[in-house]
């Protein structure tokens, strides 16, 4: 059995079946969706492995934070973007590229490949890219198989690779659309991964009061509107799934919403 719990829109804490905490894409500095009570060090303390799907904020804004909480953790990422955390100073990295497998305490990341970008803000207000993003195939302990797309369009790999030859059993897919999948392609992706579940990401909470900062989350929604149609998309989604998937459970996570899945 594994744990999955929602953290932020695309930022999920997966706890394998025999107890290790994976931290998938942590976006903390800026965010107004992570609860206040999981930003406890304590809380942070429980990541025993970061996994960043590439350099955007809100996937990797958390990551020094996780790593003062616990020294110990061990951050698995693409290359280039590997690089640019030990130049920041944090030793507990595992350069990874697309085609490699990471195995740590019995638990495999395999590398695949994503359609996105993958840059960061530098400290003159430019962007600076830092490799190319990627997804991963997460084997646990017990050979349950978790796909994290990242941020993607839809690609041809998601049959052949993803599908094809790793067979995973959950899907955690984004269907915001624009800067990802619009909700008829990830419903498409469903269809040649075969997935058993599958979660919704990169969506966002209906109402500011659902935030764990609302008056954050509105000045977010004020530079970037798009975040404001996001539950829609879920939404939509959703009941496409029903209409052509109806033997794939879908998932929808709330922020710090936690589901089992065995």
């Amino acid at each position: 059995m594994i744990k999955i719990q929602r953290l932020s829109t695309a930022s999920f804490k997966i706890t394998s079946p025999k107890g290790k905490v994976i931290m998938l894409d942590p976006w903390l500095v800026g965010d107004p969706l992570w609860p206040a009570d999981e930003r406890e060090l304590s809380k942070l303390a429980e990541i025993n492995i970061i996994i960043v799907t590439h350099a955007h904020f809100d996937h990797v804004s958390g990551v020094e934070e996780i790593c003062k909480a616990n020294p110990a953790a061990l951050v698995i990422c693409q290359f280039e973007l590997a690089l640019s955390f030990m130049a920041k100073g944090l030793k507990n990295v595992y350069p990874l590229n697309k085609g490699g497998t990471a195995v740590v305490d019995n638990i495999k990341f395999s590398m695949v490949g994503a359609d996105h970008t993958s840059s960061f803000l530098d400290e003159k207000g430019g962007y600076q890219y830092a490799g190319s993003p990627c997804g991963f195939v997460i084997e646990m302990e017990d050979g349950f198989k978790v796909y994290a797309a990242g941020d993607t369009g839809l690609t041809a790999d998601m049959k052949t690779i993803i599908g094809d030859f790793f067979k995973p059993d959950l899907a955690i897919l984004p269907a915001l659309g624009t800067m990802v999948m619009e909700p008829e392609q990830a419903v498409f992706a469903v269809g040649l991964i075969k997935p058993k579940y599958v979660i919704p990401s990169h969506d966002f909470p209906e109402k500011f009061s659902q935030a764990a900062s609302p008056e954050g989350y509105e000045a977010l929604s004020q530079k970037f509107p798009i975040v404001l149609g996001a539950k829609q998309k879920t939404v939509a989604f959703s009941e496409l799934m029903r209409k052509k998937h109806r033997r794939v459970k879908v998932i929808a996570l709330n922020i710090k919403e936690t589901t089992e899945i065995k």
